[in-house]
């Protein structure tokens, strides 16, 4: 074997390794871009999952809100005709008392005493009758927002 064919033959094998390296070089690339293309398309169809559960879960909300506002409605209405109701009833009651107290009532100063007696209790009655109204307004308020919200997480934990 001559120098001459020893160079040659080095040669082609630097010039085959250099290929090879080369072309490895240039599939390692390639696949590289084809992953990086998968993962761009990948984050776009996961992006606009996120934007459609997004929008899904907001007209939820909203409509869990228009709900929770109607029941607030219903309630605040059903709660003034039921104290309506209550003041004509005490109201009525306590006129049929008074006209029975008065109609015992001999003397002008018995007659003053139980007009004093029924008025204060018609004063009091009527304050906690609207001390009662608040405080059940408000609880009603606070059972349907709680509700509403339970609502919201059950349906959160099922995504």
């Amino acid at each position: 074997m001559s120098i001459r064919s020893a160079v040659t033959g080095a040669a082609v094998l630097a010039a085959l390794f250099i290929g090879l390296q080369l072309y490895g070089a240039a599939q390692h690339r390639k696949g590289y871009d084809q992953a990086q293309a998968e993962y761009m398309i990948a984050v776009a169809h996961a992006e606009g999952r996120t934007r459609q559960i997004e929008h899904e879960l907001t007209e939820e909300m909203e409509a869990r809100d228009r709900d929770t506002q109607e029941k607030l409605a219903q309630i605040a209405l059903a709660e003034r005709r039921a104290a309506d109701e209550r003041v004509r009833k005490s109201a009525q009651e306590y006129a049929a008392r008074y006209r029975r107290d008065t109609a015992l009532a001999s003397a002008a100063a018995e007659r003053q005493a139980a007009d004093a007696a029924i008025r204060m209790f018609a004063e009091l009655l009527g304050g906690l009758d609207e001390a009662a109204e608040v405080y059940a307004a408000e609880a009603d308020r606070r059972r349907v927002a709680g509700l509403a919200c339970e609502a919201a997480y059950i349906n959160a934990q099922g995504r």
